[in-house]
């Protein structure tokens, strides 16, 4: 395999990477927020949100990056326009995994965004606080596993 081939294949795995090490980051707002108090847990809870909704942006990115180099290489190695839009369908774990993952995250999101809401009209926030942090700490498991079969992936083609 040539090296434009190899690097557009290459660039959805290292964006991945940055979601990734976003997403665990994200994630230890668990821990940070017990020793926050007044402005400073406001503050932190407000970076949190804001974080959150960029992580759901990059995920859609990354996502998008992935069926776009599957089309690009696939027309590099001279398939027809009907093949190459043929490579957005997975044929793979790792690929249908992503877009479960798509949903899963979206299901994060809006646990976040409701849990957001409901402090904001100072309704009771911990039901749908601790289901977002459940399904985070799932996905966090989910993530490595998906990566880990992205590697293979990435072994298998290139």
């Amino acid at each position: 395999m040539d090296f434009i081939r190899v690097a557009i294949l290459m660039i959805h795995p290292i964006l991945a990477l940055a979601l990734i090490w976003a997403f665990m980051k994200q994630r230890s707002w668990r821990r940070e927020r017990e020793g926050l108090r007044g402005d400073e847990r406001t503050s932190a809870l407000n970076e949190h949100e804001k974080s959150g909704n960029r992580i759901m942006a990059y995920l859609i990115f990354v996502i998008s990056i992935a069926f776009i180099a599957q089309i690009v290489e696939a027309i590099i190695s001279g398939q027809s326009n009907e093949q190459a839009l043929k490579q957005l369908i997975p044929n793979h774990y790792h690929g249908w995994a992503g877009i479960l993952a798509l949903a899963l995250m979206g299901s994060l999101w809006y646990l976040g965004r409701k849990t957001s809401s409901l402090r904001r009209e100072g309704e009771n926030i911990a039901k749908t606080r601790d289901l977002h942090g459940r399904l985070g700490d799932v996905m966090a498991v989910l993530v490595i596993i998906h990566a880990f079969l992205g590697f293979l992936y990435l072994l298998q083609i290139i």
